[in-house]
């Protein structure tokens, strides 16, 4: 039986719900169908691994077997070279081998072959060659409007399909987060989490040196042990701070954890709910830091168009600043996926709202950690499928984003109002899982519809 009080609360959202979406500008579409990827690792994997099935197959076969195949490395071979990713997952976090055997069940592929690649083949250390690089940026607060906390990461690498979980583990001390993806495992390439943590991994500070003033000294690479998207996902799971971030990073490097491969390191960014900019680089040997106070920070491309319109603007909303990862001074046919994160400082763990573009220059779809449950389009590869199709410029897209943005905006501060009157977050729960379900079908609408057009 629903009480009295329950009932209110949820009439309550309801109400507040069907006043937003009736006056929005935005034609009300069906809700889509919404995927929730919680519960122990076992249960995660078993969800992962059936909705994902031939894309971990295929994955496995042409960006690892295949490949090790050609190379004359046998299948026995490629599970002796997961041993240290294994001993250290043991030590560390032992559920994400629980998870990756059940992701191999449901998947109906090898269990062992399956742990293997999913550390082992990222930067083809298995067969030391080199990855794409990627963009991440940041403004600070003060340069921002109204002192909002934003971070952005535009992925490039080869196309393969990506994904935007919301990941809940019923284990304690495991944080939920958003991370960007492959389909054929959960590794972060970039990632938001309920502490208000943004973060993102890429190419160490020596190749880029338009950009960064880090000096990282020389080591001897390394290719066993985890990889910079592993060790996302950790920071991702017990991470609250940019500070805290930069801990693990440290305490892996002196513990021999990382592998980067011939690239021989790692580039990172992260935002925190106090709007720490902090960027890190480090090696198999050493570790720099440095936290970035002036008004834009470009992790690569620091001097294009995209870049210039951030420091030229008097104040950066979120309209420019989600606007310039489709400047095409950045953007790149190999711009695979991008996340662009507003951090709410108060209330991190609900209000924080992800803007997933699968690839960049579609349309974002946005989830706020406060849902327990991510649109489908966005877990089973149709929102990139359809985003492919999407044209290279489409201005569509940032009006729609436009009219999405001052939904959130008045959806967030009804939340935080009730927050602020005591509400528990999870009374909130289904008003912010109806609304982004609403969005996620009409985006797909659009997104079909500007398929059809374009044929």
């Amino acid at each position: 039986m629903i009480s009295r009080s329950c009932k209110v609360l949820i009439t309550r959202g309801a109400a507040l719900l069907a006043v937003l979406l009736l006056a929005s500008p935005l034609a009300v579409a069906n809700e889509t169908e919404m995927i929730r990827v919680a519960g122990t690792p076992t249960e995660i994997g078993a969800i992962w691994g059936e909705m994902n099935r031939d894309i971990i197959i295929r994955d496995m076969e042409v960006t690892y077997l295949e490949r090790a195949a050609d190379e004359g490395i046998s299948e026995e071979t490629l599970i002796e070279r997961s041993a240290d990713f294994v001993r250290i997952a043991e030590e560390i976090a032992p559920h994400w081998l629980e998870e990756g055997r059940a992701i191999a069940r449901a998947a109906g592929v090898d269990e062992d072959l399956y742990i293997a690649f999913m550390d082992g083949q990222a930067r083809n250390r298995f067969l030391h060659e080199d990855p794409e690089e990627c963009t991440s940026y940041a403004v600070s607060r003060d340069h921002a409007r109204d002192g909002a906390i934003l971070f952005h990461k535009t992925r490039d690498n080869i196309d393969r399909p990506q994904m935007a979980p919301l990941v809940d583990s019923s284990l304690e001390d495991v944080n939920k987060f958003i991370a960007i993806t492959d389909g054929s495992r959960i590794r972060c390439s970039m990632m938001i989490n309920d502490k208000g943590l943004a973060g993102a991994g890429d190419y160490p500070a020596d190749r880029k040196t338009e950009s960064s003033t880090l000096e990282l000294p020389p080591a001897e690479p390394r290719y066993r042990g985890l990889m910079a998207g592993t060790i996302l996902r950790y920071i991702a799971e017990r991470a609250s701070s940019s500070t805290e971030a930069l801990e693990i990073i440290e305490e892996f490097v002196d513990k021999g954890y990382y592998a980067g491969g011939n690239v021989g390191g790692s580039h990172w960014l992260f935002v925190d709910r106090d709007g720490v900019i902090l960027e890190v680089c480090n090696n198999a040997e050493h570790v720099v830091s440095k936290v970035h106070t002036q008004d834009v920070y470009f992790s690569r491309y620091n001097e294009r168009s995209a870049a210039q319109r951030l420091r030229e603007a008097d104040e950066v909303d979120f309209e420019l600043f989600r606007g310039v990862s489709r400047d095409p001074s950045i953007l790149t046919g190999q711009s695979i996926s991008g996340l662009t994160v507003e951090i709410h400082p108060d209330h991190p763990e609900t209000l924080t709202t992800a803007w997933i573009a699968l690839p960049v220059r579609s349309v974002a779809f946005p989830v706020l950690l406060g849902q327990d449950r991510a649109p489908a389009p966005l877990v089973d590869g149709s929102a990139y499928a359809l985003g492919q199709q999407s044209p290279e410029q489409e201005s569509q897209w940032e009006d729609l984003e436009r009219s999405m943005h001052a939904e959130v905006e008045e959806l967030r501060q009804m939340v935080a109002e009730g927050l602020s009157a005591g509400d528990s977050a999870e009374e909130h729960v289904e008003t912010l899982e109806q609304w982004s379900a609403n969005r996620a079908a009409m985006l797909v609408d659009a997104l079909e519809e500007s398929a059809e057009t374009t044929e």
